[in-house]
């Protein structure tokens, strides 16, 4: 396995866990609002991460910080729009999978575009699956 794979895993449960409570919190809670606690929990979060790592985590650039702030932006716009697809009835097993897989598959057919990353036949094959999989579990009937 590459090195950067136990942290990817990682990062899967932590959206697992996510997505769930997420859903829990859907419908009890304006989506502005539940995207507005989520956001702030994961910052203060985030605060309590970089104190225990203190030095390198603050080193950045204006490029790094800018791009950094619009990434952040485009979670909250995404927060809260999940927060409405699930209060409008959607289920965990699609939302999630449009939301994540529909990123992923958008992502690896624009980065070679933007970052000059190889679209390889494997690659072609998995944002292929990748659809396939949210086609499928959008239109499942409860």
């Amino acid at each position: 396995m590459p090195p950067w794979s136990l942290s990817a895993l990682c990062a899967a449960a932590f959206i697992t866990v996510h997505y769930l409570t997420l859903r829990a919190a859907s419908g009890r809670i304006g989506d502005a609002f539940g995207a507005f606690c989520l956001e702030g929990s994961a910052a203060l979060g985030l605060l309590v991460i970089l104190f225990f790592r203190r030095g390198h985590e603050l080193s950045t650039t204006g490029t790094g910080l800018a791009w950094a702030c619009v990434s952040g932006l485009c979670i909250s716009g995404a927060t809260t729009l999940l927060f409405a697809a699930l209060r409008l009835g959607g289920p965990v097993s699609a939302t999630g999978t449009i939301v994540l897989g529909g990123g992923v598959a958008l992502s690896a057919l624009v980065a070679p575009f933007l970052f000059q990353e190889a679209f390889t036949p494997r690659r072609a094959v998995g944002v292929a699956l990748g659809i396939a999989a949210m086609a499928i579990l959008a239109t499942e009937k409860s």
